[in-house]
């Protein structure tokens, strides 16, 4: 038994010495008595990466080459199937994975990316792949034939540190963003069709969150998007694994939350200030939140657009609580629809200030604003 204990002590805590003796067992089983129980404990610590240095993922970069670690799961893609320059057909899933020192993605290619049924977001795993250069200057590791992904139960539990960011710190192109922010609103659930030939249909949604810093819009894709019927202004939410680009519509920073990205409700207090302007104060060609009094409604008209959709609009009256101040809002799509009546306080996020009927300044609430009676 001192042999066994020498052997399992050079694991240097990758697993415990209950789990250790149990794959012993089994490897002694396996073997079918071609071997003894120190010879079964040796191959299942080679196995475990016994002798092999353990390396801390904040010190994985790409020219490390062959990495061993150990980690937690902290999300988990579905396996996508893809054909190689040379015809084959090839299958490739996505982990994030995390340490005390941090997180990093691990690429499962072919037959061990369906592993990701056996794995469970939390685990504790043990890793050995290539580290390479990922996207946007990141690094990532790859697991193929060659490489090896266990789960172990280690003699202390992995504490992740996961970098969160402040809203106001995200620009485009950033990859890896984790974000925790307060639902501002919530989007309808659009359905389209791809247009990469397989005539298949996908579905999109958007939230927009904000945290002491600022507010972004994140964009949720195809299964992703059953969280947003969970979702009520108010709550908190934390976004792991997503990545941001400019929207095409106005150049704004998105989130985009995709395969490899999670989404989930979050026990943590986020405080958010929207910042009001006041009528009197809005400028031309600007964005902003405003806060008035309705004082007028016109009848909801339906327009024909350069594309030919037909789109409803109605046009209110907004003032201010001294009355001097008065502006033209046109109300677009779902808005449109909305019950208001003289009186109403109402506050209106991200409208778009523009020049209207004698070069006054017009409001528009569209798809990217939302519109509520306060």
């Amino acid at each position: 038994m001192d042999e066994i204990l020498n052997i399992y002590e050079r694991l240097d805590g990758r697993t415990t010495l209950d789990d250790f003796k149990a794959k012993v067992d089994e490897k002694v089983a396996t073997m079918g008595g071609l071997c003894d129980e120190a010879t079964a404990a040796l191959l299942v610590a080679q196995e475990l990466g016994a002798d092999t240095p353990v390396t801390k993922i904040k010190d994985i970069a790409p020219d490390n080459s062959n990495v061993t670690f150990a980690c937690r799961v902290v999300s988990i893609s579905d396996v996508r199937e893809f054909s190689r320059s040379d015809g084959s057909a090839g299958r490739v899933a996505n982990i994030a994975v995390g340490d005390e020192t941090g997180t990093i993605r691990v690429s499962l290619w072919d037959e061990l990316a369906d592993l990701i049924s056996e794995i469970e977001v939390g685990e504790h795993l043990q890793i050995g792949g290539y580290a390479k250069a990922g996207y946007a200057g990141t690094t990532e590791v790859s697991v193929g034939r060659t490489g090896h992904i266990d789960v172990i139960e280690p003699s202390h539990e992995i504490e992740i540190s996961i970098k969160s960011h402040p809203i106001t710190d995200l620009c485009a192109g950033m990859v890896d963003v984790n974000v925790t922010g307060q639902v501002l609103d919530v989007s309808d659930i659009r359905t389209f069709t791809r247009r990469d030939g397989s005539n298949s249909t996908g579905s999109v949604g958007n939230v927009t969150i904000g945290d002491e810093t600022g507010k972004i819009r994140a964009t949720l894709w195809d299964d992703k998007t059953e969280m947003l019927g969970e979702l009520n202004v108010g709550d908190s939410i934390k976004i792991t694994g997503g990545y941001t680009r400019e929207n095409n519509y106005d150049g704004a920073i998105e989130i985009q939350i995709g395969d490899q990205g999670t989404i989930e409700k979050s026990d943590e207090t986020v405080n958010y200030t929207e910042d009001i302007t006041p009528l009197s104060d809005i400028g031309l060609d600007e964005t902003c939140t405003v806060v008035g009094y309705v004082t007028g409604l016109d009848e909801t008209r339906e327009i024909t657009r350069n594309d030919g959709k037909v789109s409803r609009v109605t046009n209110i009256y907004i003032s201010d609580e001294t009355g001097k101040t008065r502006l033209r809002v046109a109300l677009w799509g779902k808005h449109a629809d909305m019950p208001l009546d003289i009186g109403d306080k109402i506050q209106i996020i991200d409208c778009y200030a523009k020049s209207g009927w004698k070069s006054e300044i017009e409001l528009g609430a569209g798809w990217k604003s939302s519109v509520r009676v306060i």
